[in-house]
C-alpha cells in the first residue's frame, strides 16, 4: 500500500493523516552526525586530526498524539496505544521506518526503541506519546526497490568465409547487458542472483571511474543459484554455503553503483540460454 504525503508506516502500523496517530512536528529522519574514527588532539602541534569518517547510526524522534476519534474514551485510547506499543516491539531483525514526504517514499533500517505516553490525558481518550526508531544504518533508500534479470550474452548474425576480400558481415551481440540508475546521491550496493546453469558467472558494472567485476570461480548446475551482496560482500550458495572463498573481485573492486546511470554486464565462461542474474538495487541518500 502506498502511503499517502506525510504518512509514517512502522511494522503494519501507519501513522499520519487519516489514522488515529497525529505525527507532530519533531519527526526527523533527516539529521545525520559524523563518527570520527581516531580523533584527537594532536602531539606535537596545534590543533587536532581525525582519521576515517563514517556516518554515525541515527536515532528517529517520532513524536505522535494518540486519540480515540469516535468515542473519546479512556477503552478507545487503550486500543490505540496497544496497537501503536505493538509496532515498536522489540526486534530480532532490521525492520522498516517508511514515511512519504514530497510524494515520494523513502525507508530506514533499524529497530524500534520507545513508546512514552503522557498519560495525564488518557481520561479524554488521547495522549501525547513520545516513539524512537534507531537506524543502524543511516542510509535513506528509496521506497521503492529497482530490478533487472539478464541472461547471458550470444551473438547473433554474422558470417565467416573462406576469403581474403574486405568483406564485413554485421553480427550483434544480444542479451548479458542492461543500464541501471541510481537516483539518489550516494553509492548504493547491489544484491545479484545468479542462477543456474553458470560456468565461473561474473558480474561487471561500468562506471566513470572504471570497470568494476566479482566473478565466482564455481560451477552452477540446474536448480543451483548464487546470493551475492556488493556491499556486505557476501557469496553464497543456494542461500547457505558461503562461496566467498572462491570469489574474486577485479578492475576497481566489487560493483557499487554509484549515482547516475551505468551499464551492467553478465558474463560466464559458456554459454547456456538458461542462466539468468537478476539484480536489485534502491536509490539511496545520505
Amino acid at each position: 500500500m502506498a502511503l499517502a504525503e506525510g504518512q509514517v508506516q512502522v511494522r503494519d502500523l501507519v501513522l499520519g493523516p487519516g489514522t488515529l496517530y497525529e505525527t507532530l512536528r519533531g519527526f526527523d529522519p533527516w539529521t545525520r552526525q559524523v563518527r570520527a574514527e581516531q580523533g584527537d588532539g594532536r602531539a606535537w602541534a596545534d590543533g587536532a586530526w581525525s582519521g576515517a569518517e563514517w556516518t554515525a547510526d541515527a536515532v528517529v524522534p517520532i513524536p505522535v498524539r494518540v486519540k480515540d476519534a469516535a468515542n473519546r474514551t479512556p477503552g478507545g485510547w487503550l486500543a490505540a496505544h496497544q496497537a501503536l506499543a505493538a509496532a515498536f516491539a522489540p526486534s530480532h531483525e532490521d525492520i522498516e521506518l517508511r514515511w512519504c514526504t514530497g510524494g515520494t517514499e523513502y525507508v530506514l533500517f533499524g529497530r524500534p526503541r520507545m513508546v512514552e505516553p503522557n498519560v495525564d490525558t488518557v481520561p479524554a481518550g488521547w495522549s501525547y506519546s513520545r516513539c524512537a526508531f534507531a537506524a543502524l544504518d543511516p542510509t535513506i533508500y528509496s521506497g521503492v526497490e529497482h530490478s533487472t534479470t539478464l541472461g547471458l550474452p550470444s551473438t547473433v548474425g554474422g558470417l565467416t568465409v573462406p576469403v581474403t576480400l574486405p568483406l564485413t558481415v554485421a553480427a550483434s551481440v544480444t542479451s548479458g547487458r542492461g543500464i541501471i540508475t541510481n537516483g539518489g546521491t550516494k553509492t548504493t550496493g547491489l544484491r545479484v542472483r545468479i542462477d543456474g546453469p553458470a560456468v565461473e558467472p561474473r558480474i561487471s558494472l561500468l562506471t566513470d571511474n572504471g570497470t568494476a567485476v566479482v566473478r565466482v570461480w564455481t560451477t552452477l548446475t540446474a536448480g543451483q543459484w548464487l546470493d551475492i551482496d556488493t556491499a556486505a560482500r557476501t557469496v553464497y550458495l543456494n542461500g547457505t554455503a558461503s562461496r566467498r572463498g572462491v570469489t574474486t573481485a577485479d578492475g576497481i573492486g566489487w560493483p557499487t553503483l554509484p549515482t547516475g546511470t551505468h551499464e551492467l554486464a553478465f558474463d560466464a565462461s559458456g554459454y547456456d540460454p538458461a542462466a539468468t542474474a537478476t539484480v536489485r538495487w534502491r536509490d539511496t541518500w545520505h
